[in-house]
């Protein structure tokens, strides 16, 4: 499906937005905010996840780093999220282990879990009734999704799968995870976190990088090496979308008429005031905001130059941070000394819709 262009918003530029300090010596994975504070961590491949405090963001000087969490032999960092206080910040390393940084305590320590057998892919910090305590929700290439309770050393459930997690996200009781066999599972939260709830083939038909759940629970997108995302209900018996997938990030050929180039989607992410708005960002360097409801895209910006890695809404919706750095699209040859790595702060011009 093609999507309807609604005419460009005027404002629809990124050369005002704010440069994070320097921190990541590699490309950043993964960008994820507070839901209680506009604190915003970043994953990177140099095995460090950066903090910063962007409540100040006039200019680049006034973003502060706040805290540092670091994998041992920095290995590589490939997601993050808070807790849902937002004095926790966890991190998904590439040696097997879960990290988790305790913001408040102002202690350097982490707490290490350990029990995957291949690298950990995803995290997130889920709420699971009746349990007194913050719980995380791992999605590994061990082929399993494992719950842990900080209290205790080991994981306190396990739901095994047939391939790799290779995207996940959760919310509003809804955990939702892409594997390497091109399928999404599903878990209520709220009824058992153990199982698996419904499984079902991904409307898209290539490798699957990203992965979003609405705020409220009720949508789920995906974003794929395809150039391509689709947007569906979690209710199976909600029909609002038909199945729907869009083509994104692809740009006709500049040397034949009979040829498109392809990007990846390396991030999908819904706004978390709006259930309609999806953000996709791709290896194109180009930022889109999509009406999934009206099928139309709300606005296009400039290509970047650069791959566009991570990307994501603060809790409010008023402000966009962004990953630029090098994806490996282009393999060994792309990734050349000066390919820049950095985090960008986009302010957000309201209404996003009209």
């Amino acid at each position: 499906m093609v999507f309807a262009v609604k005419k460009p918003v005027a404002q629809a530029s990124l050369v005002n937005d704010i440069a994070f300090p320097q921190g990541p010596e590699d490309t950043i994975s993964a960008v994820r905010w507070s839901p209680a504070a506009n604190h915003v961590a970043a994953a990177s491949w140099d095995g460090k996840v950066y903090v910063y405090d962007a409540t100040n963001n006039t200019t680049a000087d006034s973003i502060r780093g706040i805290s540092l969490l670091q994998s041992n032999d920095k290995s590589p960092f490939f997601d993050c999220d808070f807790s849902k206080d937002g004095t926790l910040v966890t991190g998904a390393s590439a040696d097997k282990k879960i990290y988790v940084l305790n913001l408040a305590s102002g202690s350097p320590d982490t707490l290490k879990l350990e029990g995957h057998e291949a690298p950990v892919r995803s995290v997130r910090f889920v709420d699971v009734p009746n349990v007194g305590a913050p719980i995380i929700a791992s999605g590994s290439w061990d082929k399993t999704i494992r719950y842990w309770d900080l209290r205790q050393p080991s994981a306190i459930a396990t739901i095994k799968l047939d391939e790799r997690v290779y995207a996940m996200d959760a919310n509003a009781g809804v955990l939702c995870a892409a594997t390497a066999d091109n399928n999404m599972h599903f878990v209520n939260l709220a009824s058992d976190p153990s199982q698996i709830v419904r499984k079902s083939k991904s409307p898209l038909a290539h490798q699957t990088r990203s992965v979003s759940v609405s705020h409220d629970g009720s949508r789920w997108a995906a974003g794929g090496i395809e150039g391509r995302a689709a947007a569906q209900s979690v209710d199976e018996k909600n029909t609002t979308f038909s199945n729907l997938s869009f083509k994104c990030h692809r740009i006709p050929s500049a040397t034949s008429k009979t040829h498109t180039e392809v990007y990846a989607v390396n991030t999908v992410t819904f706004s978390p005031v709006d259930k309609d708005v999806l953000v996709t960002l791709g290896s194109d360097g180009v930022l889109n905001l999509w009406d999934v409801s009206a099928r139309s895209k709300l606005r296009s910006f400039p290509s970047v130059g650069h791959s566009l890695t991570a990307g994501g809404f603060n809790r409010d919706a008023t402000m966009f941070a962004y990953a630029v750095g090098y994806d490996w699209s282009k393999g060994y040859t792309g990734n050349t000394i000066d390919y820049p790595k950095k985090l960008m702060l986009h302010k957000v011009e309201a209404p996003l819709k009209k």
